[in-house]
């Protein structure tokens, strides 16, 4: 076999990690061909789920690869392609955003000399391609290069970085087109050997489902290994979301669902648990407490993309999220309990012609380059 190898950047990004490559240093631009090299990359698939032959690490938060290159869009100055890798299965899909890669994105692209940055604060406006959305990344360069240490920390990274502060501008529709892509805050569906339940479905940076965790006969406290061990709940949620993918037009069947889209989550009103590391979160440092699920396991954190969800769900009124957050939280800075703990996340919700718009969103994030070199394929 003939050896190649292809420049790459390995980063951590929120609470995710991925490879990152540029657009000019890949062998092609063939979709299909690409997906092959980065299965390779990342180790996948790997039926013993550990993904030792490649960069991966057996969950589908550091299964994953990115593209970046210069736009030639006017209101955009790189762009970028995210690609989730499966870990058990043959499957790479573009169809979404990593909102935690997301904030190493301006950063990589001030590091690799992409961008020519001023000293300070720094503004990187990031087309994401895959849901055909505007990011504004701002973050703080000194000596031509990204500062990476900092005061600011995130829920399951351990230590301080330096904050990236990223905007969503008119997040909805990322997946689908519409804000709401039913038309309706709640909506109720049957499930075969179930019975009915009641979903909200929000497309607010990724198309997602909510589901209350009481209708399920959770919590919404459980860890993700008790959830994942939970695999009646589990099934029943899964069929949720490829019953949602069809009802969202995403899917023609549900057998046909994608894996990483939409995505789907339980919540429930702010309660005590401890995080996986072992603190104590308590009911009144939340507005909120949620689990999600991405390709098919329980996050141990939440989804970058998510969280930029909730913000913007709980700010809809009449959805789920809506109707269990604490009333008297602040819209800007919502505080999400994850099993990792809080979450911040902020959204500005307005009505147009009597339909909700979401004019932006916000998260914050931290990032770290890991290593640089060239990755064999």
């Amino acid at each position: 076999m003939n050896q190649r190898w292809i420049k790459a950047t390995y980063y951590r990004g929120g609470t995710s990690k991925g490879v990152f490559f540029q657009k000019k240093d890949l062998p092609t631009e063939n979709e299909k061909e690409l997906s092959e090299i980065f299965l390779k990359v990342i180790g996948s698939p790997d039926l013993n789920g550990r993904q030792l032959n490649g960069m991966g690490g057996g969950v589908s938060s550091v299964s994953k690869c990115v593209i970046i290159s210069p736009s030639e869009r006017e209101d955009a100055d790189i762009d970028y392609n995210f690609i989730q890798l499966a870990v058990d299965k043959p499957i790479a899909e573009w169809n979404n955003n990593c909102g935690n890669l997301s904030g190493a994105v301006g950063p990589y692209s001030v590091q690799e000399g992409i961008i020519k940055p001023k000293q300070g604060e720094n503004i990187v406006r990031i087309y994401q391609v895959n849901t055909d959305k505007i990011i504004h990344s701002t973050f703080k360069v000194k000596d031509g290069k990204p500062e990476i240490d900092g005061d600011y920390s995130i829920a399951g990274v351990t230590g301080n970085n330096s904050k990236v502060r990223l905007d969503y501008l008119e997040p909805g529709g990322s997946g689908t087109g519409k804000l709401l892509p039913t038309g309706n805050t709640i909506d109720e569906i049957e499930i075969q050997n179930f019975g009915k339940i009641k979903v909200s479905i929000v497309d607010a940076a990724t198309p997602l489902i909510y589901i209350f965790a009481e209708d399920l006969g959770l919590n919404g406290t459980e860890t993700p290994d008790e959830l994942d061990a939970n695999t009646d709940k589990m099934d029943i949620i899964q069929r949720i979301r490829r019953k949602c993918s069809v009802l969202t037009g995403i899917s023609d069947s549900e057998k046909n669902a994608p894996m990483n889209t939409p995505r789907i989550g339980i919540v429930t009103s702010p309660k005590d648990y401890k995080s996986l590391d072992q603190s104590n979160v308590k009911q009144d440092q939340q507005d909120i407490t949620v689990r999600m699920f991405s390709m098919g396991k329980t996050h141990k954190a939440i989804m970058g993309t998510a969280g930029v969800n909730v913000g913007v769900a709980a700010a809809i009124q009449g959805t789920i999220p809506n109707n269990i957050k604490r009333k008297n939280s602040n819209p800007l800075e919502l505080r999400v309990g994850n099993p990792s703990g809080i979450m911040v996340a902020g959204a500005i919700v307005e009505k147009k012609d009597n339909q909700f718009y979401a004019k932006s969103a916000i998260m914050y994030r931290t990032f770290r380059p890991l290593m640089r070199g060239e990755v064999l394929v």
